[in-house]
């Protein structure tokens, strides 16, 4: 996948080590590659072609700094004129105004950069280099430290191309993934490979090694603030950053569910420009948001795309998954790959409506959450309701001899991250708690995308944040304000279904209600139905466009993949997992008593890890 890769080492210059790690990461002969090696430094940027396409490091004028970048930078016009006055520009690109505003501001520079990147800033001089990432950490670095060398990669299988370096399992991290269902902070599966987090700055030279952090999601609620400036701040935010972001002559592109994300990007493009997009919707074709999609783009007037899926699409496609995700992402997601190189025929950019029904929307959001009592209140109700599996649970799925830890890490990971909560407003805690937890680990299902498109983030926009940080929690409870957003940068296609309500955007919020009960009385009727006929009427799930669910219970394949995988003499997480549990969740499922799908995709993302990297 596109990335920077390579190694510090003032010992090792092993050209061979580089080649290794660049090979391991070219996943398409169409990648380019840009490479420099000056010990102590060992670099290079595996790419699409898209975004910067001049070759690179960029060096500065008297060649004491370079600097490689991956991503895309957004509206500096102004600053960069500044910057003109002074300092030579050879390519005008992001990765040349990045190595000049350094070298004005140093470090502090990264706090002005709008978009999505990851940079490596070589000092010559000095023998150090500097790695740094965008607020939400939209691309990848993995970095480990190996005797003297830095190691770094969008992939950690590039740093195991280091022979020297042992490759084990992280067992806190496991025992924490499979708590809460994500990797949170710097966790990785492979002890000793690190992830940077969000809005970080890594140093290191001399074998010293440094990570701080230079942002942080922070919530002011303005409460003097009226709703209707409310939504015409956000509404105009919105609007700059998708405009910024289709300056470049490339071919954009949009995947349309029956959702409200991606679907305000698309109500935020200018209307005339709309009909130079290419929208794309994928689902089995009996799927309702599939002929929600259909609506939007033919009220958009966009070239509109349908892919089916077909349960088969999951399992086949599982494995690469997992080695593109280096085990991080679980099955889940397994069709995104495929789907977007049919996208990238018709698409260079994906426009993606990252987290807005979070950040704007509210959904994980609920009146208790709100309104928490104590930090301590609000801790434990956390351990107790975010949870993959329970403490019991947990106990069950480990085998003994982990125990201890299963006794140890839920509480201690968690009390982790809430130490880092300011609590200055109780209101939006959790806010600043699962924002800053679930933006960290929800960036890595662009992985199987961005190895074959760009992505470009118009929902995190720098600008369109600040706005939304002003709105009380209140406000963004149950989509309040991002209906009316919606409304105002379109009402037309406000006036579509939304697929979670079964009514438009626009209908008021008390039906909204109406219509999400209506959606679980279905979903509860159709598991009834499962149970009662003992798995012989199986009700097709027209609301969503992948049903795990129902296909871990009805789909052949899908049931003999997981209990091959699982339940066999040579399944690997037999080292770890108590396969008699395993067993257990996977006949309770089958009979419909209990739905333990996203609990059985993981066990089978682990599986496929521990057979791919530790063998």
């Amino acid at each position: 996948m596109p990335g920077l890769v390579g190694f510090i080492s003032e010992h090792t210059h092993d050209n061979q080590l580089l080649d290794g790690m660049v090979n391991s990461l070219k996943h398409e002969d169409w990648y380019r590659i840009d490479k420099h090696v000056s010990p102590p430094f060992s670099v290079a940027r595996v790419h699409l072609g898209t975004f910067n396409p001049q070759p690179q490091p960029i060096f500065n004028e008297d060649r004491t700094l370079c600097l490689f970048m991956e991503g895309k930078i957004h509206g500096y016009d102004e600053e960069k004129r500044r910057l003109e006055g002074r300092h030579h520009f050879a390519f005008h690109n992001d990765p040349e105004f990045c190595l000049h505003l350094y070298e004005e501001l140093g470090v502090s520079f990264l706090e002005r950069l709008n978009g999505a990147f990851v940079l490596l800033i070589c000092d010559l001089k000095q023998r150090k280099v500097i790695l740094a990432n965008d607020r939400y950490g939209l691309i990848r670095a993995y970095y480990a430290v190996n005797k003297d060398a830095l190691l770094f990669a969008p992939e950690a299988k590039a740093i195991l191309q280091d022979a020297t370096f042992k490759k084990e399992l992280n067992p806190e991290a496991l025992v924490s993934y499979f708590a809460f269902g994500e990797f949170w902070a710097d966790r990785t599966l492979f002890k000793g490979v690190h992830i940077l987090p969000p809005a970080s700055v890594l140093t290191y030279g001399n074998g010293e090694l440094s990570v701080s952090q230079y942002w942080r999601f922070s919530y002011q609620p303005d409460y003097s603030l009226p709703e209707r400036a409310m939504v015409e701040q956000l509404a105009e935010a919105f609007r700059r950053a998708v405009a910024v972001r289709m300056r470049d002559p490339l071919r954009y592109g949009v995947s349309l569910s029956g959702g409200l994300d991606c679907r305000s990007v698309l109500a935020a493009v200018e209307p005339e420009k709309r009909r130079e997009i290419a929208t794309y919707s994928y689902g089995p074709s009996y799927c309702d948001q599939v002929a929600i999609a259909k609506r939007v783009a033919d009220k958009c007037g966009t070239r509109h795309r349908f892919m089916e899926l077909k349960p088969e699409i999951i399992v086949e496609n599982a494995e690469r998954l997992v080695w593109l995700t280096d085990g991080r992402n679980h099955i889940e997601g397994s069709f995104l790959n495929p789907v977007h190189r049919q996208a990238r025929t018709e698409v260079d950019v994906v426009f993606d409506g990252f987290v807005l029904d979070r950040t704007l929307g509210g959904s994980h959001l609920s009146k208790d959450l709100i309104h928490p009592g104590s930090k301590e209140e609000l801790l434990s109700s956390v351990l107790r309701s975010m949870r993959l599996f329970s403490d019991d649970g947990l106990m069950r799925l480990f085998r003994p001899e982990y125990h201890g830890l299963v006794k140890e890490v839920p509480s201690s990971v968690l009390r982790a991250e809430f130490d880092k909560l300011s609590y200055a407003d109780p209101s939006t805690a959790f806010d600043e708690f699962y924002v800053t937890t679930y933006v960290g680990y929800a960036s890595s299902w662009h992985v199987p995308l961005r190895d074959v498109v760009e992505v470009s983030f118009p929902t995190v926009d720098n600008d369109l944040f600040d706005a939304i940080f002003k709105i009380p929690p209140e406000k963004r409870l149950n989509h309040l304000i991002h209906r009316q957003v919606i409304m105002s940068l379109s009402p037309e296609l406000a006036g579509i279904t939304y697929n979670k309500t079964a009514l438009p955007a626009s209908a008021p919020l008390v039906l909204w209600r109406y219509g999400k009960a209506y959606r679980r009385g279905r979903q509860m009727l159709k598991d009834l139905v499962w149970r009662t006929s003992r798995g012989r009427v199986y009700i097709l799930n027209r609301t969503d466009y992948v049903d795990h669910a129902g296909w871990l219970r009805a789909n052949d394949s899908w049931r003999r993949y997981f209990r091959t995988l699982l339940l066999s003499s040579d399944s690997r997480s037999r080292e770890y997992l108590d396969q008699s549990y395993v067993g257990y969740l996977i006949a309770e499922h089958e009979a419909g008593r209990i739905n333990a799908s996203y609990r059985l995709m993981r066990i089978v993302t682990l599986e496929i890890f521990l057979r791919q990297f530790l063998t």
